[in-house]
């Protein structure tokens, strides 16, 4: 970017630059992948130099949980950072201009919970992979419910400086087969009559802790890929207070960007088509290049080529690039930092203008 400096210098003009978007954010699956309190830090300040101000921390998967608990010490990973060393990175983040967003995925993503919990499984008919491996919890028993919210509130306390709680709520179980989830299903028709197909608790399940971490002072957001779904009744809707983190379109039952906006809620593009660093290139991802972002990304356009208008983009937030860690052992901490600085570059340069004066 120093060119458009020169070009300034040249011609006696005097530029400044401003961002196009609010929000600059990198997100870090620490939950499938142990980082270290070190590498965190740098990438705290590799951001700062940036101008990037937004780290969300994604600490809980199906295959680790990243931070202490004393709520429930047995679902901690071996490998995981203090409470201390959250609050220090906190600290360092504040001291960059950077916020932290933690996220505590429900009700799906939770396979380490369950591991602990087996009572609290939401079981599921037949042998379909990749949800039979016991991910999802049973939003049909309040004890399950309850106890999750316990956790919750203990990491509502460790973050208790932090705007945003993300409540991640994505791939939950397989939307297209819900019948195959026979204790979702019944419960769900005894409730809400013949026409409900199971999706309904998931939507109550979510509203409540909405309204939960409303009430704790948090800002809350949910991953897109459950909601408004082509194929599903309406019998109960997405509370218009979470702000929708908008990632795919691979399924075209899946709701619009532009549906979103026009229901209601604030958007942030997390284009998975450009943005989406997944070690391994697992689930077909390719690890994407700062050329492909510069070349063919612009910032209203969400994944799958869905293009806002100017009108549609005052509800969009921010974007992000995902460090997610499905192969954990296929980059050491120094290729992913390596690996990720290219195009996470290129996306920052894409987030700013220049403006003359």
């Amino acid at each position: 970017m120093t060119h458009f400096l020169v070009e300034g210098k040249l011609t006696g003009q005097q530029l400044s630059y401003h961002p196009k978007m609010r929000e600059r954010g990198v997100m870090l699956d620490m939950g499938r992948k142990f980082y270290s309190f070190r590498w965190i830090e740098q990438l705290i300040k590799q951001m700062a130099r940036l101008r990037m101000n937004v780290l969300q921390l994604h600490f809980s998967e199906n295959e680790g949980f990243r931070i202490e608990s004393s709520t429930y010490p047995d679902i901690v990973s071996p490998d995981h950072l203090t409470k201390r060393e959250v609050q220090d990175l906190i600290r360092l983040a504040n001291a960059h201009y950077i916020e932290i967003i933690p996220e505590l995925d429900s009700p799906g993503h939770l396979k380490r919970f369950l591991t602990v919990f087996p009572e609290w499984r939401l079981e599921r008919s037949g042998a379909y992979d990749p949800y039979v491996d016991h991910r999802a919890l049973d939003i049909t028993q309040p004890d399950a419910k309850e106890a999750f919210k316990r956790l919750l509130l203990e990491y509502f306390d460790l973050f208790k400086d932090c705007r945003y709680f993300h409540l991640g709520a994505d791939e939950f179980v397989d939307f297209d087969q819900l019948s195959a989830y026979p204790t979702l299903l019944a419960a769900a028709k005894e409730q809400y009559g013949a026409e409900a197909t199971g999706i309904e608790l998931y939507l109550d399940y979510v509203n409540d802790l909405i309204d939960y971490t409303l009430s704790h002072g948090f800002q809350p957001r949910v991953w897109n890929d459950g909601f408004y779904r082509k194929n599903q009744p309406e019998l109960v809707e997405l509370s218009k207070e979470a702000t929708v983190t908008y990632w795919t379109r691979w399924n075209p039952s899946m709701a619009s960007t532009a549906e979103f906006i026009q229901r209601g809620h604030k958007v942030i593009n997390f284009n998975d088509n450009f943005f989406y660093f997944v070690l391994g290139e697992a689930a077909g991802y390719r690890y994407p290049t700062a050329d492909k972002i510069r070349d063919n990304w612009a910032v209203n356009m969400f994944p799958e080529q869905q293009c806002l208008s100017e009108e549609q983009m005052t509800a969009v937030s921010g974007a992000y690039f995902a460090i997610w860690s499905d192969r954990p052992d296929a980059l050491t901490e120094t290729e992913v930092c390596e690996k990720m600085t290219g195009p996470l570059e290129a996306m920052n340069e894409k987030m700013w203008q220049i403006v003359r004066h």
